[in-house]
């Protein structure tokens, strides 16, 4: 071409060509990738569900770049899965952190994957995910919920179990007090079913017993202290109604009797089977769903456990010198005894049949002890194994103990999920 031609052209033309003629040719400045935003940057599905994320590079003014590779990782593929287009699928309970990357900057959501709720409810925090020897700590997904910074009676989905976890403080209880806290409780229930509206009761201590509510959204109000017989004689002597048709019950061992109390007017609430008179200090007070089967031992140290149906106004017990502490099946059958003696033995008692139908031989094998009680099931800790510990389970109807993996959260004893409070 001859450049001489075409000299009177435009200038954008005059450009183009000379850039045509010229041999060298001057490389174009790309902005390179300073960042990375993901969105949404969090989402909690039910196992099953996706999410499709959006990953944005930006330059050093925080200005979109288009035409850039992106890559996607997720930190646990059992728990999230996530696509090349970065469509994330939710897979087993848990929490995942899905990355998205492009010339070395990256950025990330917290995924947090539910146990899928049965048709739109609450998930049964009963169903709880098997636990498994890769299974690393949530800490990002916990870091996450910043949960100093949710107002009193706020809520968060605990990213594990997908259950709705409210925030309570002791800034609005009844009285002053450096001891407010709740119970050391591993026998009945300390939390209420919801009894008005979304309102549940819950019981707190600072020197003398006392019930408060708590409503979602609002926070704590409404103090009232338990008095006269119906004061608990010990922490485990206190137990909200588990029957949904009854919310408003509790059942309270003030040490000479086992009383049904109306929380609504803290009146007693006598029938049914109540109360059960002439039963000195029953701790570790405790009963299957619907308020079916009650349990309790009389007296801290025992001998002697009892099991009674209000329904039908039947009362049992057993006797053993070994007996530590009773553990209820909330199935309504079984009680399950922690024994003093072989140590850490579970001795299995069929209330039906009254008959014991297990013993395990305790320690140095699988404990139990400081159990969760559930439906058909206990679980716990083997801290009894070299680190790292165990959970186990225990299963009542097929009469078995097993592992079900690990690593645990703590080998002490009251790492077990003690604090577990009602079913629903």
């Amino acid at each position: 071409m001859d450049c001489r031609r075409v000299a009177g052209r435009t200038v954008l033309a005059a450009m183009t060509l000379v850039a045509s003629c010229d041999k060298s040719t001057a490389p174009m400045s790309i902005a390179p990738v300073a960042s990375m935003t993901v969105s949404p940057a969090s989402a909690s599905l039910s196992a099953g569900q996706t999410v499709q994320l959006t990953a944005t590079p930006r330059d050093s003014q925080g200005n979109p770049l288009s035409g850039r590779v992106i890559t996607w990782s997720t930190s646990d593929a059992t728990n999230a899965t996530v696509s090349g287009s970065g469509l994330v699928t939710a897979e087993t309970v848990g929490g995942a952190t899905v990355t998205a990357t492009s010339e070395g900057k990256s950025a990330g959501a917290v995924i947090t994957v539910t146990a899928p709720s049965g048709g739109g409810g609450t998930p049964d925090p009963t169903l709880l995910p098997i636990a498994r020897t890769s299974q690393a700590p949530l800490t990002t997904a916990y870091d996450a919920l910043n949960v100093p910074a949710i107002a009193a009676g706020g809520s968060y989905l605990d990213p594990t179990t997908g259950v709705k976890v409210y925030k309570i403080t002791s800034a609005t209880f009844p009285t002053l007090s450096a001891n407010w806290g709740h119970d050391y409780a591993e026998g009945g229930d300390e939390v209420s079913l919801p009894y008005n509206g979304t309102t549940r009761a819950v019981l707190v201590h600072g020197g003398a017993y006392w019930l408060v509510d708590f409503t979602p959204g609002v926070g704590v109000g409404n103090g009232r202290q338990l008095t006269g017989t119906f004061a608990p004689v010990q922490d485990q002597a206190f137990a909200f109604s588990t029957n949904p048709a009854t919310p408003w019950y509790a059942y309270v061992s003030n040490g000479t009797s086992v009383r049904r109390i109306d929380i609504r007017t803290m009146t007693e609430a006598p029938g049914n089977g109540w109360p059960v008179m002439d039963e000195s200090v029953a701790v570790w007070l405790q009963q299957s769903e619907n308020d079916g089967l009650f349990a309790w031992m009389r007296g801290a140290s025992g001998p002697t456990v009892v099991g009674y149906e209000p329904g039908t106004g039947t009362l049992k017990t057993y006797t053993n010198a070994g007996i530590d502490e009773p553990r209820i099946d909330r199935a309504g059958r079984y009680i399950g005894l922690t024994m003093a003696s072989p140590a850490e033995a579970l001795f299995l008692w069929d209330w039906q049949a009254d008959s014991i139908v297990l013993k395990t031989t305790g320690d140095p094998g699988i404990p139990f002890i400081h159990v969760a009680s559930l439906r058909d099931r206990w679980y716990g800790v083997d801290w009894n194994l070299s680190q790292p510990y165990q959970y186990v389970v225990f299963d009542p109807v097929a009469r078995t103990q097993l592992h079900i993996g690990g690593p645990t959260n703590s080998g002490d004893e009251y790492g077990n999920g003690n604090w577990i409070q009602h079913p629903a």
